[in-house]
């Protein structure tokens, strides 16, 4: 993939030719039918044990990373492997490894971004959990640098994969639903905002031999141990250091099906209004130039009263459902079926449906690695969606409509707004 790695494979493949003329070589050295060739394998790491990521790899797993101890799945730091998987604590140590292609991050929030910049910087493709940011600039960082540097990297929205999704994609593509006008996503809790401020939370003692508590903290402001640490991302995600709440820890994978079905992969919204509780009554609404506007929530979508009943108003519904409304034709759906279309024969060529995407979320990311192709939720698509929830967050936050300039990329005359589109690292991180 790398300059480096093409070297490390050409040299491998050559050592097999030369071995073959004098000895017998078994077929999963060589490759052949069902088997991949030393040369070939992709190799990977995880950094990060926890969540879904911590089961993403590639076709060889060289290491795995994470400041607690216990998440290092029977291995020591330093010890000799007897699985063939060597442990870390710190990730820096994974970016200087020449043999490793790819990594999986799936660390706490307040790393994402840091740790996807620098393994990408290091010439390895990368799977970002989701949320991968913590800023609209932290995203922009992550989508300009794979760009730089060449990197394949899906983000960790694995829902956006399913066949519905892609297929009413494909009826937004093919123009059966005439030009999108208006969309509704699901609520997934998108008013329920980080506790602003420094985590107040009491220090608690801890065993030397838990975790390393100062690469834990990370870029986030210092604080003492607390067992919240231990708890997972619920437990954390809601205090504004380490994490981002519900508008990014979770509606981020109902925003970016949407947005995916109604085809903004390098277009992002210019205004962003949050509930005034007259004209806007959804958490969100975002506007886009073209006209068409995306809303938290469905009130006002004009679709069948019977339907309307029927679909969650709140709660963690990371799968849908969605609206889409076009000049011709409307979808109501989520990530497993189709509810209901208008007209009816819309939904009729799901069945038969082949997805452009294929193999699954994880799966298309490995297959991207060796086409060079772009994965699903590649940078571009993946920047469009986290700047739906921050720009979401920051307009809740500051009560007030805000515009952006897509161009620039700042809030236009909003100061206090811009302020709120990155945020200060404890030294010595960056990105």
């Amino acid at each position: 993939m790398r300059k480096e790695q093409v070297s490390r494979r050409e040299f491998l493949a050559g050592s097999v030719a030369a071995a073959a003329t004098v000895q017998i070589v078994p077929r999963y050295v060589l490759g052949g039918p069902g088997q991949t060739a030393p040369s070939d394998m992709i190799t990977s790491a995880n950094i990060g044990m926890g969540g879904p990521a911590q089961n993403v790899k590639c076709d060889k797993l060289l290491a795995i990373c994470d400041v607690r101890k216990d998440k290092l799945r029977g291995g020591m730091p330093g010890e000799k492997p007897t699985d063939g998987v060597d442990r870390y604590l710190d990730f820096r140590q994974i970016l200087e490894r020449d043999d490793i292609d790819a990594v999986s991050v799936g660390s706490t929030e307040t790393w994402h971004a840091i740790q996807i910049v620098q393994s990408m910087k290091a010439g390895k493709d990368v799977y970002g959990e989701k949320p991968m940011s913590m800023t609209i600039r932290e995203a922009a960082a992550i989508r300009d640098t794979a760009k730089r540097y060449g990197r394949v990297f899906q983000h960790g929205t694995q829902r956006t994969s399913s066949g519905t999704c892609q297929y009413a994609r494909h009826l937004v593509e093919e123009g059966k639903i005439g030009k999108v006008v208006a969309a509704g996503v699901s609520n997934c809790n998108h008013g329920i905002l980080a506790i602003p401020g420094p985590c107040s939370l009491p220090a608690e003692p801890m065993s030397p031999n838990m975790l390393d508590w100062d690469l834990w903290v990370g870029p986030s402001s210092w604080r003492p141990f607390h067992s919240f640490s231990m708890k997972g991302v619920l437990s954390w995600m809601i205090y504004h250091d380490f994490g981002r709440s519900w508008p990014n820890g979770g509606a981020v994978h109902p925003n970016d099906a949407v947005r995916y079905i109604m085809g903004y992969e390098q277009e992002g919204p210019v205004e962003i209004i949050p509930a005034d509780g007259k004209e806007y009554k959804s958490v969100t609404t975002w506007k886009y130039a073209d006209g068409t506007f995306l809303q938290v929530g469905f009130d006002g979508l004009p679709i069948p009263e019977d339907v309307g009943k029927k679909l969650p108003r709140g709660g963690a519904n990371y799968g849908g459902p969605f609206v889409i409304i076009g000049t011709e034709g409307k979808l109501v759906l989520d990530v497993g079926r189709m509810i209901w279309t208008d007209p009816p024969e819309l939904a009729h060529g799901l069945s038969n449906f082949q997805p452009p995407h294929q193999g699954g979320h994880h799966v298309e990311w490995r297959n991207c690695i060796r086409t060079r192709n772009k994965p699903i939720c590649n940078e571009d698509a993946a920047y469009q969606t986290e700047f739906l929830c921050h720009s979401s967050e920051i307009a809740q936050t500051l009560k007030r409509p805000l515009k952006w300039d897509p161009v620039t990329e700042e809030f236009i005359g909003d100061e206090e707004a811009n302020k709120l589109t990155s945020r200060t690292y404890r030294s010595p991180w960056r990105l």
